[in-house]
């Protein structure tokens, strides 16, 4: 039997950016809906670095569309750095880059 997927924000040095690690997925997306970075709790910018994510599905995509919808109803703003491939052509797919401003 498999671990179940997690996932950890870590902060950089600088505190300037976050970086995303591990999975994302639909057995633990409820917990990182419940859990957003600071950034989405109160009126200030942040990068997110998604470089590390292991992998991307729909629920993460879900996540980071959550995430970022935060943000902005509290006049802050979660700019996306190295999403991986999959999930930006999910992005694409589902039409929902424009929400996330990926870079």
């Amino acid at each position: 039997m498999s671990a179940a997927p997690y996932y950890t924000l870590e902060s950089d040095s600088l505190g300037g950016t976050l970086r995303l690690c591990g999975a994302i997925s639909f057995v633990n997306a409820a917990q990182a809906f419940a859990a957003p970075p600071q950034a989405a709790k109160r009126d200030v910018n942040l990068d997110l670095d998604l470089a590390a994510l292991d992998s991307a599905d729909s629920a993460t995509l879900a996540v980071l569309i959550a995430w970022s919808a935060q943000a902005r109803a509290r006049g802050g703003k979660l700019r996306y750095l190295h999403a991986p491939q999959g999930l930006c052509n999910l992005a694409r797919l589902c039409d929902v880059e424009g929400l996330l401003g990926l870079e």
